[in-house]
């Protein structure tokens, strides 16, 4: 009789296996063709600011927020990796959660494209984000090394 019961004795252990053998396994993102953003100041001073790098290093940043200023770069494929490695953590995300907002201040899109799709989160810079300082210094950060490289001469 406890031969009999043998078979279904492994069945049952087998559903304890380590869990870690059972976690699917999530592909790392593929590394973006392109990293780009795109933004408005707010409605009292207008303007806009807009940049891009690819995959290369190269890139273009412009601004007319405060003063009109702009340049093209070539930070190599380091450089892209730099961008990337600073922006990588928002990759995932594709909103950032708002309590209310002042609608008079600026928004700005992140994005990132492979090949043909693209993917984005959105700024809302008079949105009352809940985990707001994160995501706004990562921006800040990318955004003021490619400034560097573009108005460096």
């Amino acid at each position: 009789m406890i031969w009999n019961l043998a078979p279904l004795a492994a069945i049952i252990l087998a559903g304890f296996a380590d869990p870690q053998d059972r976690t699917p396994k999530t592909q790392p993102a593929a590394i973006p063709d392109q990293i780009s953003y795109a933004g408005t100041g707010n409605g009292w001073s207008g303007g806009h600011t807009e940049w891009w790098i690819d995959r290369s290093g190269r890139g273009a940043y412009r601004t007319t927020i405060r003063v009109e200023a702009g340049g093209k770069f070539d930070a190599g494929p380091q450089g892209f990796e730099r961008i990337r490695a600073i922006l990588q953590p928002l990759e995932d995300m594709r909103e950032l959660p708002c309590d209310g907002a002042v609608t008079d201040q600026g928004i700005g899109a992140l994005n990132w494209r492979r090949g043909r799709y693209e993917t984005s989160l959105r700024f809302d810079f008079g949105c009352n984000f809940r985990q707001p300082d994160a995501a706004r210094a990562r921006l800040g950060q990318a955004s003021d090394l490619v400034q560097q490289w573009a108005l460096a001469k």
